[in-house]
C-alpha cells in the first residue's frame, strides 16, 4: 500500500531486446498495486518517447526508461530520454526514471541524473528498487522542523517512530475487531483481528510481508491468505483473538522481522547506489576543473 490515496500509473519505455525485462517489471509493479502501461508496439531506433505519450500526459505519473546495451547508442536513448526529463513531459509533472541495466555506460545527457540500477535481468530486484524510488517521489516532503530547543526536565520525547525505524507490532486494534457470524457454517466462528503497527510501512514492506506470509507454512495452524497490510494495520481476516494469541502472534513477529530485513537491505543498496553516483559526479567535476585550469587562451 502506498502512502497516498491514488494508484500511480507507470509507462515502461524499452526496445525489443529488453522486452522480457519490461514484461517482468510490468507484472511485478502491477502486483504491488500500480497501473502499468507497457507500449506493446515497443520503441524502435528513431521512435519518440515524447510523441508516444504526450497525448496521455494526464494519465501517466512515471515513465520508466530502460537503458541497456541494446539502447544506449541509439538516438532514442541519447536524445529522447533527455527531452522527456526536461521538456513537456517533465513540465507536466510526469517523472522520468531511467533504469540502467548491467552497468552500461550512461549517455552524456543522463550522466548527471539519478537512476535505478539492476543487474542480470533480476526482475525482483528491479521491481523492488523501482517501487522504492516511485514511493519516495510520491511521498510529500516533510516540513522543516522548528529550531531545536532544550527539553524541559521531566518531559518525555515524542513516541513517533523514525521513518527508517524497524516496524513493530504494538497491539490489537480492539475497535476494529470483527464479529463472528456463528451461523453454524464452517468458519463462521472466525472474524477479523487487526494488529496495530508502530508506523505505516512502505508499499514494498507490505508486499514483502504478504508474500512471506503466503509463501511458507510456519506451523500446522498457519493459514496463508488471511493476512494483509492496510495503512498501519496488519489484518488477519478469518481467525480469533484466542487463535492469534496461541498460534499466529509468533508467526506475525517472524514475518515482520523478515520484511524489516528485506527493506533494510534494499534501502542499503539504494544508499550505496546514490553514494556511487555522487562520487562519480564529484570526480567528473574535479576532472573538469583540472582541465579548465590547464587551458591557456592567450
Amino acid at each position: 500500500m502506498t502512502s497516498v490515496d491514488f494508484v500511480a500509473s507507470v509507462f515502461i519505455s524499452y526496445q525489443h531486446a529488453d522486452k522480457r525485462l519490461a514484461a517482468g517489471l510490468q507484472d511485478g509493479l502491477e502486483r504491488l498495486g500500480y497501473f502499468v502501461w507497457r507500449d506493446e508496439g515497443e520503441l524502435l531506433v528513431g521512435d519518440s518517447i515524447v510523441d508516444r505519450i504526450t497525448a496521455a500526459l494526464d494519465q501517466i505519473d512515471f515513465v520508466v526508461a530502460l537503458i541497456s546495451n541494446n539502447s544506449v547508442s541509439s538516438q532514442w536513448c541519447q536524445k529522447e530520454v533527455s527531452l522527456a526529463m526536461t521538456g513537456e513531459i517533465a513540465q507536466s509533472g510526469v517523472k522520468v526514471l531511467p533504469v540502467r541495466i548491467d552497468q552500461v555506460e550512461m549517455p552524456p545527457s543522463l550522466k548527471d541524473k539519478l537512476y535505478v540500477e539492476v543487474h542480470g535481468g533480476d526482475v525482483v530486484q528491479a521491481t523492488e528498487r523501482l517501487a522504492a524510488s516511485i514511493e519516495r517521489h510520491l511521498t510529500p516532503p516533510q516540513a522543516i522542523p522548528p529550531r531545536r530547543r532544550s527539553r524541559p526536565a521531566g518531559v518525555r520525547a515524542s513516541n513517533d517512530e523514525a521513518a527508517d525505524a524497524p516496524i513493530r507490532v504494538t497491539g490489537v486494534d480492539e475497535k476494529g475487531l470483527g464479529s463472528p457470524r456463528n451461523d453454524g457454517t464452517p468458519g463462521s466462528a472466525l472474524y477479523l483481528v487487526p494488529l496495530r503497527l508502530s508506523r505505516r510501512p512502505s508499499q514494498t514492506w507490505a508486499a514483502n510481508f504478504e508474500q512471506t506470509w503466503n509463501g511458507r507454512l510456519f506451523s500446522t495452524m498457519h493459514r496463508p491468505g488471511i493476512a494483509s497490510v492496510s495503512g498501519d494495520r496488519i489484518l488477519l481476516d478469518g481467525t480469533s483473538v484466542e487463535e492469534v494469541a496461541q498460534h499466529h502472534l509468533e508467526t506475525v513477529r517472524a514475518v515482520v522481522l523478515e520484511a524489516n530485513e528485506r527493506e533494510q537491505k534494499a534501502r542499503g543498496a539504494e544508499q550505496r547506489q546514490q553514494q556511487r553516483q555522487a562520487n562519480a559526479e564529484a570526480e567528473h567535476q574535479d576532472r573538469i576543473r583540472a582541465a579548465l585550469a590547464g587551458m591557456k587562451f592567450d
